[in-house]
This record gives C-alpha cells, structure tokens and sequence, in this order.
C-alpha cells in the first residue's frame, strides 16, 4: 500500500493486530498522535490515552512510542484487507491485520 491509498488507510483510522497474544488497537489520530483504545475513552480502570507518535513518509509508516524506540513498517495488502506490516527488509512483524474507519474499538 503506497501513496494516498497508504494515507487513506491509516489517517483517523484504527489499526486492529495481534501479534504474541498481545492485542493492538491502535487509533491514528490527528496530528501524528497515537492513541491506543485499550477499555475505552472515560473507562476507570483502563482509559484510553496517547501512547506515542505516528507519521507516512516514503511509503512507510512510522510509530514512535513513548518512552521506547521508533518503528517504520511497509504496509501489504489490497482492498478492505487483512494487511501485512513489514520491516524495510522485508521481514514480516504483523500478519493479519485490519482496519476500522474512524476512531473506535476492535472487536
């Protein structure tokens, strides 16, 4: 996925992944802000909140994580998915994936 069809997947989108047992729901919001959903906005326990950065550049996707390191995948796939996102050398990190219009949870 390349160009603005790259933009149009990810930009005020939610990623839904899985990878190890661990769930991603991730929101794209405006502003290059990354939002994981985690129980949801005003939940007591687990609100959702900003757990770093993401931008597009050159064809990749690139998340920065609060207090961690920067990642920059390649994203695979065609139509309403699933996607593939992948390591500039082509190692593959997530399988599987999709995603949800807007800002919202996974199922």
């Amino acid at each position: 996925v390349t160009g603005n069809a790259l933009n149009t997947l990810i930009i005020g989108n939610t990623v839904c992944a899985s990878r190890n047992g661990e769930k991603w729901q991730e929101q794209h919001r405006a502003g290059g802000e990354l939002w994981d959903y985690k129980m949801g906005p005003g939940h007591p326990i687990d609100p959702s909140k900003q757990v770093g950065t993401w931008n597009i550049a050159r064809n990749f996707v690139t998340y920065c994580y609060t207090g961690d390191k920067c990642y920059s995948y390649s994203v695979h796939g065609t139509g309403t998915g699933p996607y593939n996102f992948c390591f500039a050398n082509g190692m593959l990190v997530v399988s599987g994936a999709t995603f949800k219009p807007g800002l919202q949870s996974c199922p």
